[in-house]
């Protein structure tokens, strides 16, 4: 797995650190913008693996302009109050709030079993 963000290297490198302070799903897999060989736009040509093989999950489409059809579009995650200024967000984060979103009808939880049922079609005998 990757992390990949139009953020700065420090920035990515955070979030992983944030994410997975083991090292133990991403490893050495994080891409900023500073690694992309495209301005403004994300692509899987610094991602390895076939094309065919990968699945994307993103909150912007426009990032992904080439790779559409490997596109998951997810609800925007606001953990942390900067993610709300950023995008004008009157409510209060969950790090705020001091929680987190609910397992079952949350973002990343709705997330998780598109990638379950994803892996089930994908590896299916």
């Amino acid at each position: 797995m990757y992390i990949y963000t139009m953020g700065d290297r420090p920035y990515a490198l955070q979030m992983a650190k944030l994410l997975d302070p083991s090292r133990v799903y991403f490893g050495t897999g994080v891409i900023s913008r500073d690694d992309s060989t495209q301005r403004h736009e994300k692509g899987l040509d610094i991602v390895l693996g076939h094309e065919n093989a990968l699945v994307i999950l993103d909150d912007t489409e426009n990032a992904w302009k080439k790779h559409k059809d490997n596109l998951i579009l997810m609800e925007r995650y606001h953990f942390f109050a900067s993610s709300c200024h950023q995008f004008n967000n009157k409510f209060k984060s969950l790090s705020e709030l001091r929680r987190d979103e609910c397992e079952l009808d949350g973002a990343l939880g709705f997330v998780l079993k598109v990638l379950k049922q994803i892996h089930h079609m994908f590896f299916e005998v």
